[in-house]
């Protein structure tokens, strides 16, 4: 985590786009029960943790603002508990809680919604921003959408908004911080890589590689990767979201790897496509270079003022030009029979990050950049994806220090034999 000024900034930017009155409610994410006494392991709400730096269980901010007067903010916890902590460690204290996150007035949860209560009745504040994910109509909703509901139910009369946008736009432009960290999860995630290819060989199973980097990601301190770990062998890379790892690697065949570790919630996503012998075909390399030439390019159209959508276009109608040219389609429109998604995605605390998706891209936002090509008939699948920030004049590629070039693979490969 980092100190608590960089909170109180975070928070104070949220204050500033605010009314003269308003009230924002940021609720906690709920641990989910798997069966008997089971959890899944638990998630914070990563808004919370943004403007907090708390990722404690039963957590809520609340802030607001009176006529006339200085906002105020508000951080209710967890109350310590002696059995709890005997079976499952101690919790925050107050002192913790407030020296962490920068705010003054720390209370215990059992509390909140009286508080919350006592600011809309006594104080007849109007404006409220509550954080709540989107479920739509098709999924069921989750505790904090319906605490919001329970809270619109309660009080019609009030102008409600959706906190959840404000916040995505603070977190799509990276503070130096959160860029430091994030080189800190690429590094690791660099680490786990070249460990797993050094240790590749024909008959290895999908899962035996995925295994070194897992080892490599726990030995450095972080247990949990940024995602499952795509390991398709083969024509399985032809499945942008194959997972199941449990099929052998095939002399002759290419490994499309989708993998990333994190750093205090900030993540990696990488792809690299390389042989399972240590040794490129004519043709897969030839494959391999040109999605990495469109990668370059793709790099280079990614520019603060444009539309993410925008620069989609251009990379897929620069792509559609090279496999023209390369005699691979004979019509624009066939690009998608070997490229069928989109260039990239926002990464950050999450690794598909919460973004505005019509606010133009800007200078300090960082994204992931990934052409791929897939063919059936060849039963080849390569993606090459690195994570980007973009600058004002040029961009970097956080990841460039992660092997991807085929002469760069096999000099790896060569020494792990």
């Amino acid at each position: 985590m980092f100190c608590s000024k960089v909170y109180v900034n975070r928070r104070n930017k949220l204050i500033e786009i605010m009314p003269e009155e308003f009230l924002i409610i940021v609720p906690p994410s709920t641990s989910k029960p798997t069966s008997a006494d089971g959890q899944y392991p638990y998630t914070p709400n990563l808004n919370l943790v943004y403007l907090t730096g708390i990722d404690q269980p039963g957590t809520w901010l609340v802030i607001h603002r009176r006529k006339a007067m200085d906002a105020r903010e508000d951080l209710f916890i967890n109350a310590y508990d002696e059995t709890h902590a005997k079976w499952f460690g101690t919790i925050l204290t107050k002192e913790e809680a407030a020296e962490r996150s920068g705010v003054a007035n720390i209370s215990f949860n059992s509390g909140v919604k009286k508080w919350i209560d006592r600011i809309i009745i006594r104080w007849g504040i109007e404006n409220v921003w509550i954080d709540f994910p989107v479920t739509g109509i098709t999924r069921d909703s989750g505790k904090r959408l319906e605490f919001a509901n329970d809270l619109i139910s309660s009080y019609p009369q009030l102008n409600f908004n959706r906190l959840s946008g404000d916040v995505f736009r603070l977190r799509m432009v990276k503070g130096s911080e959160e860029l430091e960290t994030m080189k800190k999860a690429i590094a690791l995630t660099r680490k786990g890589f070249l460990r797993a290819l050094k240790a590749l060989k024909p008959g290895m199973l999908e899962y035996e590689f995925e295994a070194e980097l897992l080892y490599e990601f726990t030995k450095n301190g972080e247990k949990i990767p940024a995602f499952p770990a795509i390991v398709a062998g083969g024509s399985r890379a032809t499945c942008l979201h194959y997972v199941d790892n449990n099929e052998p690697l095939e002399e002759g065949t290419m490994v499309l790897l989708d993998f990333g570790a994190r750093k205090d919630y900030y993540n990696a996503d990488i792809s690299r496509t390389f042989p399972v012998n240590g040794r490129y075909t004519a043709r897969q390399r030839e494959l391999v270079e040109m999605v990495i030439g469109v990668q370059e390019e793709a790099i280079r159209l990614l520019r603060p003022g444009k539309l993410h959508s925008e620069w989609n276009s251009e990379v897929k109608k620069f792509y559609t030009g090279v496999l023209m040219k390369k005699g691979i389609i004979e019509n624009e429109e066939d690009i998608e029979k070997y490229y069928y998604h989109n260039i990239g995605h926002h990464i950050g605390l999450d690794t598909h990050d919460e973004n505005v998706i019509s606010d133009e891209l800007k200078s300090g936002m960082v994204l992931t950049v990934e052409p791929g090509f897939y063919s059936e008939e060849e039963e080849i699948g390569i993606r090459i994806e690195d994570d980007v920030l973009i600058g004002e004049k040029e961009n970097t590629v956080l990841s460039a220090n992660i092997p991807k070039y085929p002469d760069e693979i096999e000099a790896v490969m060569k020494k792990g034999e």
